[in-house]
């Protein structure tokens, strides 16, 4: 029966490779920046030559040893292999320049020791020797290096032809093939260079502009913490006083402290409503800024009654549309859970809803619905207002910002929405609308029953 090799071998062996491969590659610590690239890449170059070296030096043995055949031992082989892992050992320190100038170097030796020992050198031979030394010199140094190595291997085909023996093509075309080459290859070079220039250029510029907007970011957040912590201090400073003023002026308008006449009672009136209504917006800039600096603390409760919550909502909707066309309906869903929540927030959540509903709404129907769905409580609040254009409605959870309906009615902080939607989530519930423009507006929340994010305050 046949068997299959395991994914998880596999990886594993393939992981061990990568790792012995890194190993093998890895410049020194001290060597940093671009020039760990380069390092890294002549490295790697040289653990693939020095094998292939190596083989080359064995040939002759193995082919001895296989044919019977006598054949000398390569000395000048065995020096270049001497030279490569010398190479590679600098390849990985902060010398890998000499030794990119050593890689280049090993192509013109072997020209030279073929003159040397040969009888009767091949101009092929000193042809592939000159490209491969060009070649290399053009990937691993600059341009002035791919010119030196060019001039140098010119010198050395030179000295090859100039040998006894040497063969009858025409050395000419050789020098001009490698001056050709040599060009070639400078101009390769150099464009290489400028583009790795430009390269590095490019990415200390992102690491600058990385810098530069992380401090932006900082300091924004640091503006946003300060600008959070400010509000919520002013809050508490103004809501202190204010509470002080509404309940100094209840006293005068009930006659603690002497008699009023009915034209005082009604400006004493007005005076609290006015109070009222500014303490309502500093308690909802209050609530945004604790929000906004994630301080926001939810009073939790295991048996919230969210039929108690509507009905106080509803008798609050009553009292805002007295003297309006308006009728108010409700659809209660019978044996409904008691959740888990912070039974005044959720009420926040509610009245908020309600008094948009009623603000706008200046005839017709307000329905409000209850039911529970998918360990959910959904809660949504429908009326025949003027309805929400599509470009309007996400700008209604959105803080301090309001839809051209609700600047024509004035008053409040287009908060009430973004703190109400905010408040839902941090129920781990929902809250959204849907609005057809001038057929009126739905607002729908869902709350979950027994939420696992949320722990009551008590435990």
């Amino acid at each position: 029966m046949a068997t299959t090799a395991s994914p998880l071998l596999n990886t594993g062996y393939q992981t061990s490779l990568l790792k012995i491969w890194q190993k093998l590659t890895e410049p020194a610590p001290s060597v940093q920046g671009e020039n760990r690239r380069k390092a890294s890449t002549l490295s790697a170059l040289l653990v693939v030559f020095l094998p292939l070296a190596i083989l080359v030096i064995l040939a002759n043995p193995i082919s001895t040893l296989i044919s019977g055949t006598p054949s000398n031992f390569s000395i000048p082989g065995l020096i270049g292999v001497f030279v490569i892992f010398g190479a590679y050992r600098l390849s990985r320190s902060r010398y890998h320049e000499a030794a990119a100038y050593l890689t280049v170097a090993v192509p013109i030796f072997a020209v030279v020791a073929t003159a040397l020992t040969s009888a009767t050198p091949a101009s092929l031979n000193s042809l592939v020797y000159a490209i491969l030394s060009i070649t290399l010199s053009s990937l691993l140094l600059d341009a002035r290096g791919t010119i030196v190595a060019g001039v140098a291997t010119v010198a050395v085909i030179i000295f090859a032809h100039s040998r006894p023996g040497a063969t009858d093509e025409s050395i000419v075309t050789l020098l001009m093939y490698v001056v050709v080459t040599t060009s070639i290859m400078a101009v390769v070079s150099s464009i290489k260079d400028g583009y790795m220039k430009s390269l590095e250029t490019a990415r200390v510029q992102l690491q600058e502009q990385i810098v530069v907007i992380d401090q932006a970011r900082e300091r924004a957040e640091r503006s946003d913490q300060v600008k959070s912590a400010f509000l919520a201090s002013m809050s508490h400073e103004l809501r202190t006083p204010l509470n002080a003023v509404i309940n100094f002026t209840r006293f005068v308008i009930d006659g603690d402290t002497g008699p009023v006449n009915e034209q005082q009672t009604e400006l004493l009136t007005e005076v609290v409503g006015s109070a009222k209504h500014l303490l309502n917006l500093i308690n909802d800039v209050l609530d945004m800024s604790k929000i906004e600096a994630g301080s926001l603390n939810l009073f939790i409760e295991d048996d919230v009654n969210l039929n108690q919550l509507i009905n106080t909502t509803v008798t609050t909707g009553r009292g805002l549309l007295a003297g309006k066309p308006t009728r108010l309906h409700t659809e209660i869903e019978e044996n409904l859970p008691l959740i888990r929540a912070d039974r005044q927030r959720i009420l926040q959540i509610l009245l908020n809803i309600m008094s948009n509903a009623c603000k706008f709404t200046d005839e017709g129907d307000i329905r409000v619905k209850m039911s529970q769905k998918n360990g959910e409580v959904v809660i949504s609040v429908s009326d025949t207002g003027p309805g929400i254009a599509p470009d309007d409605q996400a700008m209604v959870f959105e803080a301090f910002k309001q839809t051209k309906a609700g600047l024509r009615q004035g008053g409040g902080t287009g908060l009430g929405m973004p703190i109400a939607k905010s408040l839902a989530e941090a129920h781990g519930g929902r809250l959204w609308l849907e609005s057809e423009y001038g057929k009126g507006a739905t607002f729908y929340v869902a709350l979950p029953i027994k939420s696992e994010v949320l722990v009551p305050t008590s435990a």
